[in-house]
């Protein structure tokens, strides 16, 4: 078995920051967040060398991420029960945000919360991250128009669910 070596290393210095973005607005949660990324990154060590040399190493990071992510919530729900409000410390610093702002980012941060998994990463991947459909797609596993689906219909529910 080949070690991934300087190569491998590129692809985490070049995307490592935006995966941790990633994961830290999908779990929610930063140092769950600082673990799961960091697991992400020892499953791609050892998978580094069975990647073709063609591939889209970003899009297979996020697919990594995304199961990674998809795997904490999962034991993250068996360890405890979920909590109605959120964390403020999860939420962008407002130092002198008003109540009714704070109370808004704690219903858009419940809505997305709510939304399915690949649809909430879907969305996070396309409106935070960036990434085309073409590599969604590959992150989630799906077709380029599966992901474009997923984004709408995260859109369309959160409008429904957020409306005054």
């Amino acid at each position: 078995m080949n070690q991934p070596g300087a190569a491998f290393e590129q692809v985490v210095a070049r995307h490592r920051g935006e995966i941790l973005a990633y994961l830290v607005r999908f779990l929610g949660d930063e140092p769950d967040a600082q673990d799961v990324c960091q697991d992400v990154m020892v499953r791609a060590y050892r998978a580094f060398d069975r990647l073709a040399p063609n591939s889209n190493a970003r899009a297979w990071l996020y697919k990594i991420a995304t199961r990674g992510a998809l795997n904490a919530l999962r034991r993250r729900k068996r360890m405890t029960a979920r909590t109605a409000d959120v964390d403020l410390d999860t939420l962008p610093a407002r130092p002198h945000a008003p109540v009714e702002r704070t109370d808004e980012l704690r219903r858009v941060r419940r809505a997305v919360d709510a939304l399915p998994s690949k649809q909430r990463a879907a969305l996070m991947q396309r409106n935070f991250q960036g990434l085309s459909y073409e590599e969604i797609g590959a992150a989630l596993g799906c077709s380029p128009d599966s992901a474009r689906a997923n984004v709408y219909q995260a859109i369309k529910k959160l409008r429904a669910q957020l409306a005054p």
